[in-house]
């Protein structure tokens, strides 16, 4: 079974809606990503801001409507970095997966991303099956924090 055709665990699936936020100030980017991410059956938000995206994700915290995963540019001229944003997001839903986007990488970035906290790092232009298996793959681990958070509060109880 190749990554593009794996499903989320059957379990998950029934339990939750998957919700993506797509963080970018270039329409364009943003409406390629909803296409994509449509196209595998998540449910798509987008900002064109880090603090748009900042509300979005507290709006969904507040409403139980929770964001699963953020895509984040992080070059947006004129407004906070990506890596501002992250920061914001972190204080607000610290359990909340992060996937980095640019199409200006250079060298080890990648290394850098992960070790300040995002689960992926993905090159712009992306392509459907590179952005679907990045996204299932936070979601995994956006799962298996979740379950280890409460398994963890459920023990020190």
């Amino acid at each position: 079974m190749s990554h593009s055709t794996q499903l989320l665990p059957h379990e998950f699936a029934t339990r939750a809606t998957v919700r993506v936020l797509i963080v970018d100030d270039e329409p364009h980017v943003l409406a390629v990503g909803k296409a994509v991410l449509e196209a595998h059956c998540f449910e798509t938000l987008a900002a064109r801001t880090g603090e748009e995206a900042l509300a979005i994700v507290r709006q969904g915290l507040q409403t139980g409507e929770r964001v699963t995963v953020v895509i984040l540019d992080l070059t947006m001229p004129g407004g906070a970095s990506g890596f501002e944003v992250l920061e914001w997001l972190r204080a607000c839903d610290p359990a909340l997966p992060v996937i980095a986007c640019s199409g200006y990488f250079q060298g080890d970035v990648r290394e850098l991303c992960q070790a300040i906290g995002f689960v992926d790092v993905l090159h712009k232009p992306f392509n459907l099956e590179t952005l679907g298996v990045s996204v299932r793959q936070a979601v995994a681990q956006g799962t298996e924090a979740a379950v280890f958070e409460t398994s963890y509060s459920l023990e020190a109880a």
